[in-house]
């Protein structure tokens, strides 16, 4: 009877444990940013004692991807996409004294596994600050950067926006000009503030296409 007891012991064990479901890894959620509209905006100023020059690109493309509560992306601008309102300055911010848009024509930001305070929930903005690394002119630093993003589930209003799961991200940073050997001549010191103040608006889709 000890023997039987022990065998119906066995089988319930083994029965239960295949009726436990396998250890699954989290989804992963990747979200394109490359907007056919042209409907992004990264903006900056720069701010000197005589001059203020405010630039815009509306051309952001990138992907972020979600997991486990921690995200990691990739963004970059092209430089020629930059408009300041003077066509004059346009061709010097391009030029290779400045960004070097030939040689360098991409301005790119990555992260990577950036801890998010709370999952992504939808319409409930979540905001980190945290540091990324920034290539410009062909030379990299890391720099911190504030970055909110807003998970948005596909309903029939976000379709107004565009189809699938949105991911929108504001973030907002400063970039030392000439820590990214862009040198600001003597002429200029008093043109051309030391620091870009830079604010992004963004809205990447499950659908969007690279």
């Amino acid at each position: 009877m000890f023997r039987s007891a022990l065998m119906l012991a066995s089988v319930l064990s083994l029965s239960a444990s295949a009726a436990e479901p396998a250890p699954t890894s989290a989804a992963v959620k990747s979200f394109v940013f490359n907007d056919p509209n042209g409907r992004d905006t990264v903006m900056f100023v720069l701010d000197a004692p005589l001059e203020v020059i405010n630039g815009l690109s509306n051309q952001v493309k990138g992907r972020v991807e979600v997991k486990d509560s921690k995200a990691s992306g990739r963004f970059q601008v092209p430089v020629k996409s930059i408009k300041t309102g003077n066509e004059t300055r346009d061709g010097h911010l391009q030029n290779d004294r400045w960004l070097d848009a030939a040689k360098f024509p991409d301005i790119v930001f990555e992260f990577k596994d950036v801890a998010l305070p709370a999952p992504l929930a939808n319409a409930k903005p979540v905001t980190v600050k945290t540091k990324g690394t920034f290539s410009i002119h062909g030379v990299t630093h890391e720099e911190p950067v504030e970055v909110t993003a807003t998970y948005l589930q596909e309903t029939a209003e976000t379709k107004h926006r565009a189809a699938g799961e949105l991911l929108r991200v504001r973030a907002k940073f400063q970039i030392p000009v000439e820590a990214y050997g862009i040198q600001r001549t003597e002429a200029l010191l008093l043109k051309v503030g030391e620091k870009a103040d830079v604010t992004v608006d963004a809205w990447g889709s499950t659908q969007f296409k690279p």
